[in-house]
């Protein structure tokens, strides 16, 4: 008897135990938003990393928003493409970014040098997709850089353009970023940028705009 009630009491718990773990909340869902505008008025959201990152706050170059944008310096070039000079910006956990049909993603870059400037921006999805997208930034100049339609290309789908300003890798799903990043190209030391040391740029003013208008050809 006292074998049979020390059986049941066991069966209960262990039921209840069961009927516990069924009964956990399912996950939040993953919230949808359109792509915030940033201008590194505050620290939050992003981060630069790398053995040769320095970066800084700057108020006197480069601000097209707000009073402050990012300068960020690689001291000196990478070999290896795993440890470059990144700015990073990651969606919020749980969230995902969306480019509105219709709308670009654009960022303002200023070279302060005397040298051209090769300016490398990945996007990726939340299916692992992930663009790479390049643009000539002429030397001691500012240029607003943009994410079109054929930038982001088909997800999924791999392919190139191999230009003064091209792109490459697999085609991203504009309606749900979860990531960028800005970088140069620091291991193509005699292909991309060549001469130039220790490259440095100026962000600001990441930022939904509508698609520029086609001018038709005459």
């Amino acid at each position: 008897m006292k074998k049979f009630f020390a059986f049941t009491i066991a069966s209960i718990i262990s039921i209840g135990s069961f009927g516990s773990v069924m009964a956990a909340a399912p996950a939040a869902p993953t919230v949808t938003v359109p792509l915030p505008t940033m201008s590194f008025e505050t620290a939050d959201g992003w981060a630069v990393g790398g053995p040769a990152a320095q970066f800084e706050i700057v108020t006197n170059a480069g601000v097209v928003d707000g009073t402050q944008a990012l300068k960020v310096t690689a001291t000196t070039r990478q070999t290896d493409w795993n440890i470059l000079t990144k700015l990073g910006i990651n969606a919020p956990a749980g969230t995902l970014w969306s480019v509105p049909e219709g709308h670009v993603v654009a960022a303002t870059i200023t070279n302060p040098a005397a040298t051209d400037l090769q300016i490398r921006w990945n996007i990726s999805d939340s299916a692992n997709n992930g663009r790479m997208a390049y643009f000539l930034v002429p030397a001691n100049s500012t240029r607003e850089i943009m994410y079109t339609a054929e930038t982001f290309g088909e997800p999924g789908v791999a392919n190139g353009s191999w230009k003064t300003d091209g792109y490459g890798q697999k085609g991203v799903d504009e309606t749900a970023i979860k990531a960028m990043s800005f970088y140069v190209a620091e291991p193509e030391l005699e292909k991309v940028m060549p001469g130039v040391a220790s490259p440095v740029y100026i962000i600001d003013n990441i930022i939904l705009k509508p698609a520029p208008v086609a001018v038709p050809a005459q």
